[in-house]
């Protein structure tokens, strides 16, 4: 691959691996330059000031007392060019579900090696979306009885809940009104067949979609 004008960013809040996953990054000399980042606000305001700029945003899933998938959808709407591509070790298959329903770039596993991060690279840049085998494999043989029946906004929404974000907190982190919140909680708690938000954060937990 050719050298691109874009920026990289590696979030994640295990510094030893950013730090360490930033310098093989760097190996590959195909970025502009290679940010280290593990605080949220940072994150927002680095998107904010190179919002028409290429960015290659390298997500861990797993964050403090949170996962980071709605960090995806406000990456892209912050920055319109960004490329998302989720790190993670994660080997559940509703798991490996949720993070596909939010359709990132790139899926890969923390434990493959150096040439999968390239491999993932020059299958992105071909335009397609990059998937570690070993995660095809996992989602393949999952049963049928796991498919996650929630969207992908429901299951950002779902993870502001999870957070304790009331229900104006939540249409403001989602940039929906409070009218659109309450409709998504709705129509959740009956796709499930429960009667409270507890009971509904409780089925979440239990199909480890938060």
């Amino acid at each position: 691959m050719e050298k691109m004008d874009a920026i990289a960013i590696v979030f994640d809040d295990h510094l030893l691996f950013a730090d360490s996953f930033s310098a093989l990054i760097e190996r590959l000399e195909l970025f502009r330059s290679v940010h280290t980042l593990n605080e949220e606000r940072d994150l927002i305001n680095f998107l904010i000031k190179h919002s028409q700029k290429p960015i290659y945003l390298f997500l861990d899933y797993y964050l403090k007392n949170k996962i980071a998938l709605p960090l995806i959808n406000e990456a892209r709407r912050l920055n319109k060019r960004v490329i998302v591509i989720v790190m993670s070790s994660v080997i559940s298959a509703t798991a490996i579900t949720n993070i596909l329903s939010y359709n990132p770039n790139g899926f890969v596993s923390k434990s493959l090696g150096f040439d999968t991060i390239l491999e993932c690279l020059t299958t992105i840049s071909r335009g397609e979306q990059y998937i570690s085998p070993a995660i095809t494999e996992i989602v393949s043989k999952a049963n049928n009885n796991r498919k996650i029946i929630f969207t992908a906004r429901e299951l950002e929404i779902l993870q502001y809940f999870a957070q304790g974000l009331s229900i104006a907190h939540t249409a403001e982190q989602t940039h929906l009104s409070k009218h659109t919140i309450v409709a998504h909680r709705r129509n959740m708690m009956a796709k499930v067949k429960v009667n409270s938000i507890t009971e509904l954060l409780s089925y979440a937990r239990e199909h480890e979609l938060i």
